[in-house]
């Protein structure tokens, strides 16, 4: 299905037939006006509009090839007499180092011209500037900002690579500004000294359009013996042809079939879906099945179902997700259980699992890179079953050929038992704040953190809070779920690059007051990041 990207055809056709096979089991739809769909909206790309162009010096350069505008750019129509070099950019004050390529330059109501990237240090380590505190693009487009720019142009200089990858659609706050890029080789047919450029005249105009679309949850009701509901979910989208978070290398576009990820889930949600249909009114709670979209793009259906659900919150048990089950090796780690910490109750079960015939690795935390993290950050216990990353996780080789069809029976059974215990056990969990665990999230670029989840749904200028993690930094200031930031120490935040720049500027030990919006109440806490 072409990789069944979130919003394309591909998409809506699995959603069909997962919607077929919950029908010709009599389950019950809660999706949508009695349908099995939920629908959510979110920004499907951001693409050029039809007014861009830009002369240099009176010369007409083309969109793409030689300048694009940048995400953060305004819609502006703009005539610079002189856009001036600024080297990187930079503006150091937070120690006794100076450095400042604003030096001697009155750059208001001017354009700026920016290199990427950052000087080579050439003191020693007691003089050097941290230069990577500062050579983000987001913290060159801030420090712009403050010079009171009139417009920014930013290049890459010699010795690196002349690609920018522009991030997928999530929500970027644009600037009052026109901002954009310009490629290295359009400034040497310009005749610009790329070392050393002297300033020159631009003249046109920046648009960006953002493009919305429709994404699909597929959400089916089994009624049990009481409405007290346990949630089984997966997601069943997955890149397409690729995209922003591809690890795929090739210049040929390919299909991302993600057999692992996460048709392996998706599967085994249904076979459990028949599992439980079948056993009739056996089961003491009902049961939801909820197949979910968006969750490449940032768990997007997940976050939309937990402030949309279609059942009484308050009467959901708890919520099992499997993502990437089709890989099971027993040899090594075998199946990884997340979550085991958000429930008293868990903990008891799984202190006494028996593992025979198959290996069973245990992980407290309640978050991570999934959609189990949407319902952890609504007070709901979780269990996350996962048979590990591997080399070709979000590439086009994720097939069908290569997963452990033996094994994703194993673990759909031993969910099977879990969800049997519990429900023949207990009528109510008590809910458990976990410490964040970063195994499962990817590397961590930051000296510090928070321990929020971010929301990457609300379009709201700032980042709201989706979620915030027990015993960090955001728990002991008093930084609650829903909160927006807007503020960290001096940095005004205006969306997620903005927060994720800011966090590079503080190391273990530093304080600072982070103010948030409550409602209608502006709040300044006190954050210390031990």
């Amino acid at each position: 299905l072409e990789g069944r990207e979130t919003g394309e055809p591909g998409e809506q056709k699995a959603a069909a037939y997962i919607s077929g096979v919950f029908r010709s089991l009599g389950l019950q739809p809660k999706g949508d006006s009695g349908t099995y769909l939920q629908a959510f909206e979110f920004i499907k790309k951001i693409d050029f509009g039809e007014n861009n162009r830009l002369a240099v010096n009176g010369r007409e350069l083309q969109l793409e090839n030689d300048f694009k505008p940048m995400l953060q750019t305004a819609n502006a129509e703009f005539d610079f007499d002189e856009v001036v070099p600024v080297n990187f950019g930079i503006t150091v004050d937070d120690t006794a180092v100076v450095y400042d390529d604003y030096a001697g330059l009155d750059v208001t109501g001017k354009a700026v011209l920016i290199k990427r990237f950052a000087p080579e240090n050439e003191d020693s380590a007691e003089t050097a500037v941290d230069f990577d505190r500062y050579s983000s693009l987001t913290d060159k487009i801030e420090n712009a900002l403050t010079h009171d720019a009139a417009g920014i142009f930013i290049y890459t200089p010699e010795g690196h690579d002349d690609t920018l990858l522009f991030l997928g659609a999530t929500r970027v706050h644009p600037k009052d500004i026109p901002i954009v890029y310009l490629r290295r080789e359009a400034m040497t047919r310009l005749g610009l000294d790329i070392g050393n450029p002297e300033a020159f005249r631009a003249e046109g105009a920046t648009e960006l359009v953002h493009i919305p679309d429709t994404g699909y949850n597929v959400v089916a009701y089994l009624p049990g013996q009481t409405d007290t509901a346990v949630i089984l979910g997966a997601h069943y989208d997955h890149l397409g042809w690729g995209g922003p978070s591809s690890r795929y290398l090739g210049k040929e576009k390919k299909i991302h079939y993600g057999a692992d990820d996460n048709a392996s889930g998706t599967a085994g949600l249904l076979e459990l879906a028949r599992y439980y249909t079948a056993r009739g009114d056996a089961n003491r709670h009902s049961f939801l099945f909820i197949a979910f979209s968006g969750e490449e793009k940032g768990i997007l259906g997940s976050s939309y179902f937990t402030r949309h659900m279609t059942v009484d919150s308050s009467k959901i048990l708890m919520m099992y997700n499997l993502d990437m089950i089709g890989r099971l090796r027993l040899e090594e780690k075998g199946l990884g259980v997340l979550g085991v910490g958000t429930s008293e109750e868990f903990k008891k079960y799984f202190d006494t699992l028996d593992q025979e015939p198959m290996k069973v690795s245990f992980r407290e935390s309640g978050t991570g890179p999934s959609d189990h993290t949407a319902f952890y950050n609504n007070g709901i216990p979780v269990l996350f079953f996962f048979t590990g990353v591997h080399e070709d996780y979000h590439k086009p080789d994720d097939v069908l050929e290569k997963i452990n069809l033996e094994g994703m029976v194993k673990v759909a059974s031993t969910v099977a038992d879990i969800t049997d215990y519990f429900d023949r056990n207990y009528s109510s969990l008590i809910f458990l704040k976990t410490k964040s665990d970063s195994t499962y999230g990817g590397p961590q670029n930051f000296s510090v953190t928070l321990g929020i989840m971010p929301d990457f749904i609300s379009d709201v200028k700032g980042l709201r809070v989706d979620g915030v993690s027990g015993d960090r930094p955001a728990e002991r200031a008093g930084i609650l779920k829903g909160d927006v930031i807007i503020k960290m120490g001096e940095y005004d935040i205006d969306d997620i690059y903005m927060y994720m720049n800011c966090l590079k500027k503080f190391r273990k030990g530093d304080t600072t007051t982070v103010r948030v919006e409550r409602g209608a109440d502006t709040l300044d806490l006190k954050v210390e990041f031990k």
